[in-house]
């Protein structure tokens, strides 16, 4: 434990007035240091960190300082570097704050001291770890402003209220916000029961948001998820005023009889890791337009339901208890699950055995997660000896799961082209594996349902979706994945999942590509037996004939292809691509939009 006195207020300290998370090395500040160390907490020696001792101190640090009260709000700033877990800034013995996460680089964090906490005389500032086991950190620099963060930053204020434009009433949304170059800016004052803030995101769960930002120009975003059109406002804040603005948003991507479904959700709450919490995570759910919501917790039963209550979200999606069963030789997500029921075994390492434990505990889908990841070669499948030219693997693995997930947003380096060669090779052996997407978020700043699932429905109401009849969805095959983009496919009028004999050896497909007006999609493959067989245009901007059809809408494509059947029993699955989309509010891991059908198999 380490304690400092008051240092003379010549001692400089690096910070920048422009942001609440700023690098270390911007200009000098102008306040009072109350300890120019850097301390390191924790466990483990950190050779790396040259601003603070190689061996660590255990938590908590106290720094105490000599002062008068503060009447009005004040402003700290502390140097950190690696916070990943929970450490709270305590002043005189009251939590004011969390130390924002920050990776490896020496970051500094600026907090508002509220009126009142700064007592006359002697105060006691302590950094305190929240979670066990705790990660190891530095942390130091103490700087008090006596003045508040609005007048240190010169903050204007923006009140944004975010409708449908067909109805003019306020919906569930993303609110981005950029500065001049394009850089996420610090949002402050924003945080409330109904919001999810990080820098340059604001999720409102009721479509209101007042965000305070510094003064200059900025362009800002409201946007909910792929289903729907993206408005786009730019302004001049000023310091000290307000500016009001109302962004309508319209339903571009028609699912009527579809509902939007995220199967791999996750929150700091309850995994332990990530950052947001399960109340953001309920938020950010309905400001992206996730109307099926599996909570996948890492080996945990999570039920939304009591704080969607709470929060007034019912209206926006309905929850489902799930887990991400997590061993040590992959992940496999189970649902639904009842609450309170036992968790299932997660030391098994024989996939057989661990898929009907999960079954046992009553799950009626489990799914395969990330196939090949962790990447180096670490992955089950390499771990298995899988062959995706045949499907086999020299573990003698039995893979009894019902679905992989072939798209995971959130996985850069296991992007679908490396999985989708796995799934055909167990197609091809006739094994029936329904292909999912998903976005496995563990952070507000992860877009939760940017990978997603779109399953057939009786209805279109978010809050009275059948989950057995959606479980029998994901089992039969019938659903498709979306990434940006929505496609369906009839085979000779058979959709997906179904099985038929076809009247000779050539049948139509006919592929459906949805998309929103910020999805530009290029390409349609036509998948046989794992061959691509047809590629066809799906962008206007093509010479080729076939690029411009009759039935296309701005944000809908539709391609009429014949197909040969080459064998006695075929299955069919159609792929379109597009560009990745770099605007700030939908900012992809993966090189690209995309959007896999499940297969039609056809015999003749």
């Amino acid at each position: 434990m380490a304690s400092r006195g008051v240092l003379v207020r010549s001692a400089v300290l690096v910070a920048a007035c422009g942001a609440l998370l700023v690098a270390a090395g911007q200009g000098p500040s102008d306040g009072r240091v109350l300890d120019a160390e850097m301390h390191h907490l924790g466990n483990d020696k950190t050779p790396d960190w040259k601003e603070a001792p190689e061996a660590p101190t255990a938590p908590p640090l106290e720094v105490t300082f000599d002062s008068r009260a503060n009447p009005s709000e004040w402003l700290l700033d502390v140097s950190a570097r690696d916070v990943d877990n929970q450490w709270a800034l305590d002043l005189n013995g009251v939590e004011f704050a969390r130390l924002r996460k920050v990776n490896d680089e020496l970051r500094v964090g600026r907090y508002p001291v509220p009126p009142g906490l700064v007592k006359d005389g002697r105060n006691t500032l302590r950094v305190r770890a929240v979670d066990q086991p705790q990660d190891d950190i530095t942390v130091g620099r103490f700087v008090l402003h006596e003045r508040s963060l609005r007048e240190l930053a010169r903050l204007g204020r923006i009140a944004i209220t975010v409708v449908d434009a067909a109805n003019k009433r306020p919906i569930p949304a993303r609110i981005t916000v950029v500065d001049a170059t394009g850089a996420p800016l610090e949002l402050y004052y924003a945080e409330r029961p109904l919001a999810a803030v990080r820098p340059g995101i604001a999720y409102s769960g009721d479509g209101g948001a007042v965000l305070e930002v510094p003064a200059g120009p900025c362009t800002l975003w409201a946007s909910r998820g792929m289903e729907w059109s993206a408005a786009k406002v730019e302004l001049d804040v000023e310091y000290g005023a307000e500016r009001r603005v109302v962004l309508a948003l319209t339903r571009e991507v028609d699912t009527t009889g579809w509902i939007a479904a995220d199967t791999h959700v996750h929150t700091l709450t309850y995994s332990g890791h990530g950052d947001a919490s399960v109340e953001e995570r309920l938020v950010t759910l309905a400001g992206e337009g996730i109307e099926l919501a599996i909570a996948t917790d890492h080996n945990h039963h999570t039920d939304y339901r009591p704080l969607q209550k709470e929060l007034a979200l019912t209206p926006w999606f309905t929850p489902v208890v799930g887990n991400e069963v997590t061993t040590d030789n992959g992940h496999m997500n189970g649902f639904p699950f009842e609450p309170g029921a036992p968790i299932p075994e997660y030391q098994e390492t024989d996939w057989k055995k661990l898929v009907a434990g999960i079954r046992a505990k009553g799950a009626k889908v489990v799914i395969l997660n990330h196939p090949r990841w962790p990447e180096g070669g670490k992955d089950p499948l390499t771990n298995f000896g899988f062959d995706d030219a045949t499907g086999l693997n020299t573990a003698g693995q039995e893979f009894t799961f019902d679905c992989i997930e072939v798209v995971n947003s959130d996985c850069p380096t296991a992007p679908p082209n490396l999985v989708l060669p796995m799934w055909y090779a167990l197609l091809e052996r006739g094994l029936r594996f329904t292909a999912i997407g998903s976005s496995d978020s563990h952070a507000v700043g992860v877009i939760v349902g940017q990978g997603r699932t779109y399953v057939p429905s009786a209805t279109d109401e978010p809050t009275q979706i059948d989950v057995d009849a959606a479980c029998g969805a994901f089992l039969r095959g019938e659903v498709a994945v979306s990434l940006g983009l929505f496609a369906t496919i009839q085979v000779d009028g058979h959709r997906m999942g179904e099985t038929f004999r076809a009247d000779g050896d050539e049948v139509e497909a006919v592929v459906t590509v949805r998309h929103p007006s910020w999805v530009t999609p290029r390409t349609l493959e036509l998948v046989v037996n794992r061959d691509v067989v047809a590629t066809v245009p799906l962008d206007s901007s093509s010479s080729a004939e076939s690029a411009l059809q009759p039935d296309d809408t701005l944000t809908r494509k539709v391609r009429r292809v014949r197909l040969q059947l080459p064998r006695e029993s075929n299955w069919i699955v159609a792929v379109a691509r597009g560009d990745k989309v770099d605007a700030p509010f939908w900012r992809m891991e993966l090189p690209e939009t995309l959007a896999i059908t499940n297969p039609v198999f056809v015999t003749r």
